[in-house]
């Protein structure tokens, strides 16, 4: 069982948990993006 990871997301500050969120990510390795900003921007991910 993993643990929680809260994290505020860096565009619409919602919080959320990192390790259960399937389409979260880090921008640039420390601004996290939750899963519903995930998905809206993401045509402006460029490591895709």
């Amino acid at each position: 069982m993993s643990d929680e990871k809260i994290e505020t997301c860096f565009l619409c500050g919602k919080k959320f948990d990192m390790n259960k969120s399937e389409l979260a990510y880090y921008r640039n390795g420390k601004y996290p993006i939750c899963d519903y900003c995930a998905e809206f921007y993401s045509f402006y991910r460029e490591d895709l």
